[in-house]
């Protein structure tokens, strides 16, 4: 396939399509089951977000028990087109029993579950995201990575979650996919993709198959700014579609390497976050996370995130000025250096 193949399969469906699939669900909420008896009575609906396998709304809906409506309360419903959302319903519940309901490190509490348009209906998250704090100050608002250190070190040491192993070619056949559409929109580089692939996976599969890791965890799969959302008191993580069980470090680079790269294009800088970076590994090690192993191994999957977004922006989303892309196939083999020569000092 080539790389404009792979881009428009990629984008999926056009944008008016992807619409009215998300507007189908606002016909009503799932069952409401979680929250307190009463006829549930919808005030407002509209699009979070419009997408051909997981479109998102919302609702905003009073609940009436015969003694007159209640405060309105946001609903979020997400759809799960292609089977899953049960499962993501389980996890949620799984993870709010094993703690993650307390008064700082949450996740959405499920309202109820519709089988028949696979469809979650959850708690709203608080509207502000670590990723929106980007736009002022990095430096200014590294305390707030810290306290996403903290959540995943809580995650990290949770037991009795059930969570799928994660497959043992997976990483294999994700940087497959993004190096060969990468070298075909840029063949002058083929070969050093080629060689940051190969020194990657060697990388992935000592954390992952040597226990240089540390044991496997439930790792959330997605750990970065734009699915942490917080307020003054709590932190809200959101989106486990990825969650499997898995080493820790999987977590700590897709988070680092997504962090560095949403700096850099917010300020046209690559170390523009790095003092996020370093707040979240102290937030996560002051909380237990991890430990040494986690750490040193981060590298190897801080390189396997650079692939994943350089992919994702020149060819799912392709973007108008690919000026970054020397800075970042440098950063990508700065990582995977680092991995094989034994993780951060």
């Amino acid at each position: 396939m080539s790389a404009g193949a792979v881009a428009a399969t990629s984008a999926g469906t056009p944008r008016a399509e992807r619409l009215a699939i998300a507007e189908a669900l606002l016909v009503a909420p799932p069952p409401l089951d979680a929250l307190p008896p009463g006829r549930a009575q919808v005030l407002t609906r509209s699009v979070v977000h419009a997408s051909r396998s997981r479109p998102v709304v919302r609702w905003t809906v009073t609940l009436d028990a015969g003694q007159g409506p209640s405060a309105p309360l946001a609903v979020i419903g997400k759809g799960y087109r292609a089977g899953g959302g049960e499962q993501a319903s389980r996890l949620l519940h799984s993870l709010r029993q094993a703690g993650f309901d307390g008064p700082e490190l949450q996740v959405p509490t499920p309202y109820g579950f519709d089988p028949a348009r696979q469809l979650l209906a959850q708690e709203e998250a608080p509207a502000t995201t670590l990723h929106s704090l980007l736009d002022g100050d990095p430096g200014a608002a590294a305390p707030e990575a810290g306290r996403a250190g903290r959540w995943l070190a809580r995650l990290h040491s949770v037991r009795g979650v059930q969570v799928p192993d994660l497959a043992a070619d997976f990483e294999e056949l994700k940087l497959t996919e993004y190096t060969t559409a990468l070298a075909g929109l840029l063949p002058h580089a083929a070969a050093r993709l080629g060689g940051l692939r190969d020194a990657t996976l060697a990388a992935l599969a000592l954390a992952a198959h040597n226990s240089a890791g540390g044991p496997p965890v439930v790792t959330h799969g997605d750990f970065q700014p734009k699915n942490i959302h917080l307020d003054q008191h709590r932190v809200v993580v959101i989106d486990f579609d990825r969650a499997a069980r898995a080493p820790a470090a999987r977590d700590l680079g897709h988070f680092i390497g997504q962090t560095l790269t949403m700096g850099a294009s917010r300020h046209g800088d690559l170390a523009a976050a790095v003092p996020w970076v370093d707040a979240f590994l102290e937030g996560y090690a002051d909380a237990g996370g991890g430990g040494a192993a986690a750490v040193r191994t981060a590298p190897a999957y801080v390189a396997r995130t650079f692939a994943e977004v350089l992919f994702y922006r020149l060819v799912v989303r392709p973007v108008s000025d690919s000026s970054f892309v020397p800075d970042w196939l440098d950063a990508w083999e700065t990582a995977a250096e680092a991995a094989a020569g034994g993780g951060f000092r």
